[in-house]
């Protein structure tokens, strides 16, 4: 499966996969790891593969629904300034996400960028790439269907019940703080015209996002399970729930169907080559001493939390900036910071994790977000990089406050 999925991976994951492979097996023998505890390793993330195989169920239930035809009505209606073009840009952007994920995003930049040709390219692009990629990260920072919330609490073991407080808490602050700038001297009058569609009202979508997350919080208490094996149980059974109490169960059950079956085809390879390698690795770094090695300095920070906490999001933001995967900064961040704040400081722990991840994705020059925005603009990935990356900061500097705070 390993080999099957590396050739069918991108680059990008490739290297990441062949330089965990390679590390592993360099320190294997100054590991305690016997031959029989290999196969194990290799199959410890077997369950993130399966979260991330059925996750576009979501995205085909909202297409099901026509939830995606009325973008134009969400982008434009009432925007009669820069400021509130700005406002509606990123909350559209938030209230799609978090059941479409990546694939709205397109959808919404090239929406904003054919019906703002009066606007001038360089301003275009800030506001494109600051909505759509910050709206897209503070959707997703409290949302259980998201791979970096999963990721984090399953090396945590945190409850998402202990987290959403915080998260949502996050959240809703930096959105605020995202309108509030805006806000102020974008008052520049602007006429758009839009062609708006009949379709489901926005407090059905708001009212299924309450919903699901109600159910992924009693289930996940009645039944004792874990997180992830909650979610992924939910998921495909809310789908068809939801669409068939609009009369759409068959034709979700179509859609649902193709998308899975691409998923498992072409998308499902790069995770396959992350996880598996990644497992070897963490598996092996773990039985040797170099491990300690590196803590040891770190122990030294045990009564400055508010340093360790900073080492996070500057570890992700730098791996990033290299081409490394949020993923697989979190799971060598862990390893080395993990031990130390885990007995103290697991909630503030998990939800750095999390915020660090998701503020990567709209400042990693080589993410396929910010490349994706770039091709779509037309402008250099570097310049997403700078636009973004006192939104990543300031993200992470609030998150400290808020956790040393509380």
């Amino acid at each position: 499966m390993l080999v099957y999925s590396f050739f069918h991976s991108n680059r990008l994951f490739q290297g990441m996969g062949l330089a965990f492979l390679t590390s592993g097996a360099l320190l294997f023998p100054y590991s305690n790891v016997s031959l029989q505890d290999i196969p194990p390793l290799f199959s410890n993330n077997l369950t993130l593969v399966v979260f991330v195989a059925i996750v576009p169920l979501m995205q085909a239930a909202i297409e099901t629904l026509q939830y995606d035809k009325q973008v134009q009505t969400w982008l434009f209606k009432g925007a009669t300034t820069k400021g509130k073009l700005h406002t509606r840009a990123l909350l559209t952007t938030y209230g799609f996400v978090p059941f479409m994920n990546l694939s709205v995003l397109p959808l919404l930049q090239h929406t904003l960028k054919e019906s703002l040709t009066t606007v001038e390219k360089k301003e275009r692009d800030v506001l494109i790439s600051q909505t759509t990629l910050r709206g897209y990260a503070l959707a997703l920072v409290w949302m259980p269907m998201e791979i970096m919330v999963v990721t984090a609490i399953g090396l945590t073991g945190e409850s998402y019940f202990s987290l959403i407080p915080y998260l949502l808490l996050l959240s809703v602050l930096m959105t605020l703080v995202e309108i509030g700038k805006r806000s102020i001297g974008q008052n520049e009058g602007l006429s758009i015209a839009y062609h708006g569609e009949d379709g489901p009202s926005k407090g059905s979508l708001i009212s299924a996002v309450i919903i699901f997350l109600v159910l992924v919080l009693a289930l996940g208490e009645w039944l004792e399970l874990s997180f992830i094996l909650t979610v992924v149980l939910l998921i495909p059974l809310f789908s068809l729930g939801w669409t068939s109490l609009l009369g759409e169960g068959r034709a979700f059950l179509r859609k649902g169907f193709l998308s899975l079956g691409k998923q498992l085809q072409i998308g499902i390879h790069p995770f396959i080559v992350l996880f598996v390698s990644l497992g070897w690795f963490t598996g092996i770094l773990n039985q040797t001493e170099l491990l300690g090695y590196v803590q040891e300095p770190l122990y030294q920070l045990g009564e400055k939390p508010v340093l360790l906490l900073a080492i996070i999001p500057l570890s992700f933001y730098l791996l990033a900036m290299v081409g490394i995967h949020p993923i697989a900064s979190m799971v060598l961040v862990h390893e080395v910071i993990g031990p130390i704040l885990m007995p103290t400081m697991p909630i503030p722990l998990t939800v750095m994790y999390i915020v660090s991840a998701l503020a990567t994705f709209t400042m990693s020059p080589y993410g396929i977000i910010v490349t994706m925005t770039a091709r779509h603009t037309e402008q250099n990935p570097y310049r997403i990089m700078i636009i973004n990356l006192p939104f990543a900061l300031l993200f992470a500097a609030i998150a400290i406050s808020i956790m040393l705070l509380f």
